[in-house]
């Protein structure tokens, strides 16, 4: 199911960048004509949202039929103890994750609820100064800013960046976790010690609503922590996560 799933979305929803070779994960949006004749547009944007899944493709590189088991594959693991899905997955997840983390390469250091990546069709006019591969519909500086520009204090990001470091090793992970971690004490932490949703991540001085989601506290904070942890810390191999980062330990049935 996992595979089948994976290799849908890589043939139907992944494409790159014209200029930087960014992958983003586009949507898939129906239209109806006027004889009620359904169709489905690809549309070139990513949600925060979407971030989850970088991290998700690289663990399941080495958990969906790798050459080797599981317990013997290293850290990074090698290509051939991968199964040609799995390097597959390992590949892409790394380029998702590239691409997430280029979201955040605003004046906030934040990335926006929602990105937009350049198409040949696309107007280029939008966002002044704007990255050449994606920008921020509506965030104009000369009126309010779209839902596109909050910061939402969001996990998905964090969520994958802890994934890659348990996998690798390698320690940039953990770089860029503390530049999102020092973003969001700088723009996002209040006087009385709470946190809370930017209007724009295209903006300084920002602007401040009075709103700090649930998942920050279970969800953000929480893969933050993990991301420099010790290994030993809720280790991979013996535990999941679901999608509100409640770890579960893995069961294996009795005989």
């Amino acid at each position: 199911m996992y595979l089948d799933a994976m290799t849908s979305v890589q043939t139907h929803l992944f494409r790159k960048t014209q200029s930087g070779g960014l992958t983003y994960t586009s949507e898939l949006q129906p239209e109806a004509d006027e004889t009620g004749v359904l169709s489905w547009r690809l549309v070139p944007k990513q949600d925060h949202l979407a971030c989850f899944l970088p991290g998700s493709l690289m663990l399941g590189a080495v958990s969906a039929n790798p050459t080797v088991p599981r317990n013997k594959i290293s850290y990074p693991p090698k290509e051939e103890q991968l199964s040609a899905d799995g390097l597959r997955d390992w590949k892409i997840g790394h380029e998702l994750l590239k691409t997430c983390l280029a979201t955040h390469e605003t004046v906030t250091g934040l990335s926006p609820e929602i990105a937009h990546f350049r198409i040949a069709s696309d107007g280029m006019d939008e966002m002044p100064n704007a990255p050449p591969d994606w920008y921020i519909r509506g965030a104009a500086e000369d009126k309010l800013p779209s839902y596109n520009a909050r910061y939402m204090l969001r996990p998905e990001t964090i969520e994958s960046l802890f994934i890659a470091y348990r996998l690798t090793g390698d320690n940039c992970f953990r770089d860029h976790g503390w530049n999102i971690f020092q973003a969001i004490e700088k723009h996002c932490r209040v006087e009385s010690g709470g946190y809370t949703t930017i209007i724009s991540v295209a903006e300084i001085p920002t602007r401040r609503e009075d709103k700090m989601e649930t998942f920050f506290l279970s969800e953000t904070l929480k893969y933050l922590y993990l991301l420099f942890s010790d290994d030993r810390t809720i280790p991979l191999d013996r535990y999941v996560f679901n999608t509100e980062a409640h770890p579960l330990p893995i069961f294996k049935p009795s005989r």
